[in-house]
C-alpha cells in the first residue's frame, strides 16, 4: 500500500490555493480529493512512473474546470470519461478555456500556470537513447501531451474500475 499513500501524498502536494478567494480554492482541493478517490483504485503498484503519474492533476483540473453548477464530488464518472475521450476540442484545449473562464492567467509564473504548461506542452516522440539505443516500449514515448498521455490512462482506468464493475452489477 506505499504506492497509495503515494497518491494522497501527491494530492496533498498540488492542494496548494489557486486563487485568492476561498470559493476557488476549496473547489480545487475538492477536485483534487475527487480525483485521488477514483483514480485510487485503478493505481498501479508495480510501476513508479508512466502516464498514471500525470493523471491526478489532469482529472483534478477537468472537475475544476466544470461548470460551478457541478460540484466535483457529485461528476458522474461517466461525464468524466465522457470528457477525457472526446476529440470533439482537444483536452488541453478545455482545460486552458476553463481556467480562463474562471480568470486565471495561464502566463503568469504560478503553480497552476507552471502545472497547466508543463502537462500541456508537446513533447517530440523518443524510441531511442542519447547514445541511439532503441528504447524498451515502457521507457519509449509516442509523442504529445503529458495530459493527453494520462487522460488516455485515466478513462481506461475509470472505464475498468468505475463503469466497468457498474455494468456487470447491473
Amino acid at each position: 500500500m506505499p504506492d497509495i499513500r503515494e497518491l494522497w501524498w501527491a494530492a496533498g502536494r498540488l492542494a496548494y490555493d489557486v486563487s485568492s478567494t476561498d470559493g476557488m480554492n476549496a473547489r480545487w482541493h475538492a477536485s483534487l480529493r475527487r480525483s485521488a478517490s477514483l483514480l485510487e483504485p485503478g493505481w498501479p503498484t508495480e510501476y513508479s512512473g508512466g502516464p498514471f503519474t500525470y493523471a491526478l492533476p489532469t482529472v483534478a483540473l477537468l472537475l475544476y474546470t466544470r461548470s460551478t453548477d457541478d460540484e466535483p464530488r457529485d461528476f458522474p464518472v461517466e461525464r468524466i470519461v465522457e470528457a477525457l475521450t472526446t476529440r470533439e476540442l482537444a483536452l488541453e484545449d478545455v482545460i486552458r478555456h476553463g481556467l480562463t473562464d474562471r480568470r486565471h492567467d495561464l502566463d503568469d509564473d504560478s503553480q497552476l500556470s507552471t502545472l497547466v504548461r508543463w502537462l500541456t506542452e508537446y513533447r517530440e516522440p523518443l524510441a531511442y537513447s542519447a547514445g541511439g539505443l532503441e528504447l524498451p516500449s515502457m521507457e519509449s514515448w509516442p509523442g504529445g501531451t503529458l495530459m493527453g498521455a494520462s487522460a488516455r490512462w485515466a478513462a481506461h482506468s475509470l472505464t475498468h474500475h468505475h463503469l466497468g464493475a457498474a455494468s456487470a452489477g447491473g
